[in-house]
């Protein structure tokens, strides 16, 4: 997959979820636990979505080479560049206020390994988001 194509699997889908995984090992996301190679538990919450976007979007802004690209109602889209090589990784997260979770997708754009970069910075944000409270 190239970089462009990556980019059309971006934002919220017409079912109103995200994307799946491709089929590489090189992304994480919530929201198809059938998928077992790819799926990690959504973030829970309490409290409104508002209070939940501005604890998410301040923990993620705080990663190394993060940078927020859409910001929009339920939405969150962050690109991360990674320290050595330079990727670039789309960050995406999607609150569901009536259930209490944010799901998200985290993909590199390029490749197909990444050593588990994706699932361990999802794994740090999920440990964030419980520890830290703003």
């Amino acid at each position: 997959m190239t970089p462009e194509q990556a980019k059309t699997y971006l934002g919220i889908q017409h079912d109103g979820g995200l994307s799946p995984c491709p089929d590489m090992p090189n992304a994480v996301c919530s929201f198809f636990p059938k998928d077992k190679s790819h799926y990690l538990p959504p973030i829970t919450f309490e409290g409104s979505e508002d209070s939940a976007k501005e604890r998410l979007r301040a923990i993620v802004q705080s990663l190394s080479g993060a940078t927020l690209v859409t910001d929009d109602g339920p939405y969150l889209h962050f690109e991360i560049r990674t320290k050595v090589m330079k990727f670039v990784d789309d960050v995406e997260f999607l609150i569901d206020e009536a259930a209490h979770i944010i799901h998200f997708r985290s993909a590199s754009r390029l490749g197909y390994w990444d050593l588990a970069v994706n699932a361990r910075r999802m794994k740090k944000v999920k440990l964030l988001f419980k520890i830290i409270q703003i």
